[in-house]
C-alpha cells in the first residue's frame, strides 16, 4: 500500500515505557555482521528495558545520503535525473515526518505497539 493510499487509516505512537510511562528513549544500536542491525529500545528516564526492533532500511537528516547508498547499486542515464529523485525522496521523508508528529499529537492510537504490529503487521513480529 503506497503512504498516500493509507491517508486516513493511518495511526501513530510514541512508544512509551512499560514501567514508568516516560515517552524518553534512548536507541541502542547492534551490528552483528550478516544479520540486520537490532534497536534495542531503553527508557532514558528509568532505564528500563522497552523494545527490540530489526531494521530493513534507514535514513538519517542526511537523507540524500540514504538514497545515493541505495542508488549504488542502480546504474541511471543522468545526473539530472538522480537529483529529481534525491530531491524526491528527500521531500518525502521530511513529509512523511510531519505528517506522523501530526498524527501523534492530534489522534495518537492508544493501544500497545505490540497489539497494533500483531494485529495488523504480522510479518513484522520477531
Amino acid at each position: 500500500m503506497d503512504k498516500d493510499d493509507c491517508r486516513g487509516q493511518d495511526r501513530a505512537r510514541l512508544e512509551h515505557c512499560p514501567e514508568c510511562g516516560s515517552v524518553e528513549m534512548r536507541n541502542n544500536l547492534y551490528f552483528c555482521p550478516g544479520q540486520r542491525v537490532r534497536v534495542y529500545v531503553q527508557c532514558a528516564s528509568c532505564k528500563s528495558f522497552v523494545a527490540r526492533y530489526t531494521l530493513r532500511g534507514y535514513t538519517s537528516d542526511k537523507s540524500y545520503e540514504s538514497v545515493l547508498s541505495r542508488l549504488r547499486d542502480t546504474r541511471l542515464s543522468s545526473g539530472k535525473r538522480t537529483l529529481r529523485i534525491v530531491e524526491g525522496f528527500e521531500d518525502s521523508v521530511a513529509e512523511e515526518y510531519r505528517h506522523v508528529l501530526d498524527l501523534v499529537k492530534t489522534k495518537e492510537d492508544d493501544r500497545r505497539i505490540e497489539e497494533i504490529i500483531e494485529n495488523e503487521y504480522p510479518d513484522g513480529l520477531e
